[in-house]
């Protein structure tokens, strides 16, 4: 009895070494998964800032913008109302499909299921070959565009990737910002962190 009593006075005044350390957050919770490089499932320095998968997010909608900017630029024939509307609207049912799916995604992240340790082999090479085959994909349209004469084409596709970008990227902040969680990507694994500490995984 005394010792419970001296225990529940040392918490009361904030003398307990544990009482600063216990904190529960009714969205996330630390995870149990191995880290990304391996170890023991925390990440011991900070994520640098290309890391942090809301900045890929805001340098890709920049070079999309850039890219919708050029392309209004340098095509002779000014593009009119019906062309940028269509790209406009491309970019809008772009991003509802992702609105859609986000959110089970964002869920799967923060579960663990992206850290390369837990991946099988094949979705390691899903995710390792999504990119590039990405970027061919990219690259072939807009070649396809040029070599057919199809400028209207170019600044539809460039505008609704731009929207698409900034959409993505503005969702995916206030995804965080709820669930108070910065989501990682690197060295081919995605999980999240808590925005509070900075460096417990959580799932």
């Amino acid at each position: 009895m005394i010792m419970k009593a001296s225990e529940t006075i040392r918490r009361w005044m904030g003398w307990c070494p544990m009482a600063g350390s216990m904190r529960v957050n009714p969205a996330v919770h630390p995870a149990t998964v191995a880290a990304p490089g391996g170890g023991d499932g925390l990440s011991r320095t900070g994520p640098g800032w290309w890391n942090r998968y809301h900045n890929q997010l805001l340098v890709t909608a920049v070079a999309f913008s850039a890219a919708a900017a050029a392309a209004l630029l340098l095509i002779e024939d000014t593009p009119g109302y019906p062309t940028l509307w269509t790209g406009l609207g491309i970019g809008v049912g772009g991003f509802i499909g992702f609105l859609l799916g986000c959110r089970k995604q964002y869920a799967r992240v923060v579960a663990g299921e992206f850290i390369r340790a837990n991946m099988s082999k094949r979705l390691r090479i899903i995710r390792r070959l999504s990119m590039p085959a990405a970027a061919v994909i990219l690259v072939a349209f807009i070649g396809y565009f040029v070599l057919s004469g199809m400028s209207g084409w170019i600044v539809r596709f460039t505008l609704a990737l731009s929207l698409f970008g900034w959409a993505q990227y503005g969702v995916t902040l206030l995804w965080e910002r709820r669930h108070r969680t910065t989501l990682i990507a690197e060295k081919g694994s995605m999980y999240a962190l808590d925005a509070a500490t900075r460096e417990e995984p959580v799932c």
